[in-house]
């Protein structure tokens, strides 16, 4: 919607689509303040193509920053590529890749974890004006339910250097911690001001703007049985057992990442341990749904606003990936080749257990794509699909546990570092591969995609007058894969009400008036009536009704008007409107419990409608100021290395 806004000349305040319209600065969900969307939006516009780039450029980025951490930690180079490899393909992104504003979040939230390491070591100028500009990258551009868990996170950062600062945490222990700390927390809200001032300007008025119910709040966690993808990851892609959408399932690490996790309670002192698995099953439970978020719900600030549990997962594994990192570094700095076999031992039997218990239950509950009839299907790609859907559980054990297992064989009893360097890389390769979201999408090309995509012209248009019921949007066989048909048709009034976290109050109370809506599907996108009842005579003649100009929060149109008293636009009624009747500013009122009318008089006449959100104007020219003037200042080269708190 941005780059289509753009496209035609317009500034993508509104979005005139979605459910009859939000502010799109108000969206938490598409990054409307993320300069790489902005970019891509001005430059290449969006499409399938630059889509999947930029979700490519987000996992690298991330992999990167973790990469940095662990070097930041004092872990060294080849185990830090493997924490960022890993990172890069655990079962937290590979399980997301069709949620952007998450993906989104593991690209950026390491670079605020590797300021606030660098602040806390070194706080001068510079590390202030970085860090703060990684939190306004990581708030403009992620899902609030991240923002509210790295709250936590560092919370239990903050307290776990404080209990360590006389001995393991000395170097992250800087005087006057509480106020470096304080300094960095609000220097990064300073920097991200224009992204409150427009999250506080949105939720006043719309339907997620208070704690989601208690139902809705235990939607779609990390499960305590999906943890079994911890080492089998391919075996949580189908099966109720594990209670849960499939993409909150998979908190695999690869082996690397696991065995380094183990090593870490092996080596670790016993208050340090004590405190990583405090932090690491905060987030546990929080992700788990049940009664743990229950608790959450009511007695933690801010938990109950996220809808999806196991959204909190990430941080799990952040967890797991730097302690394990940790793990791995104390082991080598004293190979203890027995515990090695013990370990390799452990694995080895875990699988063998795991692929007697899937045989087993193949054999007796005849649960199994063997006892399966019909032929997969000639097309490759369609017998592919057919062959993964026909798989149970127990088959996907077994091929999981066979792939641990021939893993493991390889390694061999004397760790050569080259077999196990391919084995391990060989294995996390083959199980992400394994595990990546297999769809209907997964089925055409990204040609057909693009087609279906772009079936209405490019940029924004004029829309016909007729009414919303004999509208042409997008087939709804494409729901599934698109899910916002409105914005895709690039059309006012999709006849259904779409399923959007950002939905403006009054547009709830419209879509819960049967009567209401069936009367409005009737009538155009803009129509005149003798009254603002379901009962009025209306009209959307063209030969009565011109539209000169329509985008993105405007539109201008003429009326030649004789005995109408109305004229209704259906969008959604927000504060920032301004109408016009020629040239005249006019006050409009909310009509049809959602929308804005207009007094009209008789005669032709010109009428404007104009979304002006001049506070949040000022919020992004004060914001950008803020940006520019940080990074301005560190080409100062007296200040930029200057401490601040000496």
């Amino acid at each position: 919607m941005i780059s289509e806004s753009l496209y035609s000349g317009y500034f993508p305040w509104w979005n005139p689509y979605i459910n009859f319209g939000i502010p799109q600065y108000g969206d938490m969900n598409n990054g409307f303040w993320n300069p790489v969307m902005w970019l891509i939006a001005k430059t290449f516009g969006y499409n399938i193509w630059t889509i999947t780039y930029e979700e490519m450029l987000y996992i690298l980025l991330g992999g990167w920053g973790i990469y940095k951490v662990t070097r930041e930690l004092g872990i060294q180079k080849g185990i830090a590529i493997i924490s960022a490899i890993s990172y890069m393909s655990c079962g937290y992104i590979s399980g997301h890749l069709q949620y952007l504003c998450w993906i989104t979040g593991t690209a950026f939230f390491p670079y605020v974890l590797l300021y606030f390491l660098k602040i806390n070591k070194k706080p001068v100028f510079k590390n202030f004006i970085l860090g703060a500009l990684t939190v306004f990258l990581f708030v403009a551009s992620t899902h609030p339910g991240l923002i509210i868990g790295a709250a936590y996170f560092f919370l239990f950062a903050l307290v776990t250097i404080s209990i360590f600062r006389k001995n393991y945490t000395r170097s992250l222990y800087p005087p006057k911690f509480l106020l470096v700390n304080g300094a960095f927390l609000m220097l990064g809200i300073v920097f991200s001001i224009g992204v409150l001032i427009s999250d506080l300007d949105v939720l006043r008025h719309i339907s997620r703007g208070i704690k989601v119910n208690l139902k809705e709040s235990l939607l779609a966690p990390t499960t305590f049985q999906s943890y079994l993808s911890i080492l089998f990851p391919v075996a949580v892609n189908k099966s109720s057992l594990f209670d849960t959408d499939v993409s909150m399932r998979n908190v695999f690490v690869g082996i690397a990442g696991l065995s380094g996790f183990i090593f870490f309670v092996r080596f670790a002192n016993r208050k340090v341990l004590t405190a990583a698995m405090t932090f690491l099953l905060f987030f546990i439970l929080l992700s788990a749904g049940g009664i743990f978020k229950t608790f959450f719900y009511y007695t933690v600030p801010l938990v109950g606003y996220v809808r999806l549990n196991g959204e909190f997962t990430y941080f799990v594994l952040v967890i797991l990936l730097l302690t394990g990192a940790y793990g791995l570094q104390k082991f080598l700095a004293n190979v203890d080749v027995d515990l090695l076999k013990k370990l390799r031992r452990f694995f080895l039997g875990v699988c063998l257990i795991a692929m007697l218990a899937a045989v087993l239950v193949i054999l007796f509950s005849h649960s199994s794509i063997i006892y399966s009839s019909g032929l997969p299907g000639k097309d490759f790609k369609l017998a592919a699909k057919n062959i993964l859907d026909r798989l149970h559980f127990s088959d996907l054990l077994l091929i999981s546990g066979s792939i641990q297992l021939i893993t493991f064989l390889i390694i061999g009893k004397n760790f050569s570092p080259t077999k196990t360097a391919f084995a391990v890389t060989f294995n996390l390769v083959l199980n992400t591969w394994l595990v990546l979201p297999f769809a209907d999408l997964g089925m055409k090309s990204k040609q057909q995609i693009h087609r279906e995509m772009a079936q209405f012209p490019r940029g924004l248009f004029t829309q016909e007058l007729q009414s919303l019921s004999k509208t042409k949007f997008l087939d709804s066989t494409l729901k599934n894969e698109f899910l916002l048909l409105g914005s895709y048709s690039k059309k006012i009034g999709y006849p259904h009400e779409e399923q959007y976290p950002i939905e403006l109050k009054t547009t709830r109370n419209f879509f819960d008036d049967s009567n209401l809506h069936h009367f409005i599907t009737s009538q155009s996108f803009i129509f005149l009536s003798t009254d603002t009842t379901t009962g009025a005579q209306t009209s959307f003649d063209s030969s009565i009704l011109e539209i000169k100009e329509m985008g993105a929060g405007y539109l201008r149109l003429t009326a030649d008007n004789s005995e109408y008293r109305f004229i209704t636009f259906l969008q959604t009624d927000y504060p920032y409107w301004e109408t016009f009747i020629n040239g005249r500013s006019i006050e409009h009122y909310r009509s049809f419990k959602t929308f804005m009318s207009v007094p009209i008089e008789k005669g032709k006449q010109e009428i404007e409608f104009l979304f002006k959100p001049s506070p949040i104007k000022k919020a992004i020219f004060i914001n950008v100021a803020i940006i520019l003037i940080g990074i301005l200042s560190l080409l100062h080269p007296q200040l930029r290395n200057r401490s601040l708190f000496d």
